[in-house]
């Protein structure tokens, strides 16, 4: 994000990376359910995504923004 970027917009993107890294892996695993696919293992791996992916996002966010004080949020 650039510099001038207001704190509203990037709270606006952090919620659009986070809706779609949460919604997507619900989404397959309704369609996994619906179709009788019932891999307990692919089940709970694409359930842990969302939380992955969350604190991927953070860690990115955290080095794009420059901040050193050691908060991941």
């Amino acid at each position: 994000m650039e510099s001038g970027t207001s704190p509203r917009k990037k709270h606006n993107l952090h919620m659009i990376i986070m809706v779609a890294c949460c919604l997507v892996p619900l989404v397959v695993i309704g369609i996994l359910w619906a179709t009788g696919v019932r891999e307990s293992y692919l089940l709970y791996g694409l359930v842990l995504i969302c939380p992955l992916t969350h604190v991927l996002m953070m860690l990115f966010m955290r080095k794009k923004e420059g901040d050193d004080s050691g908060h991941l949020h």
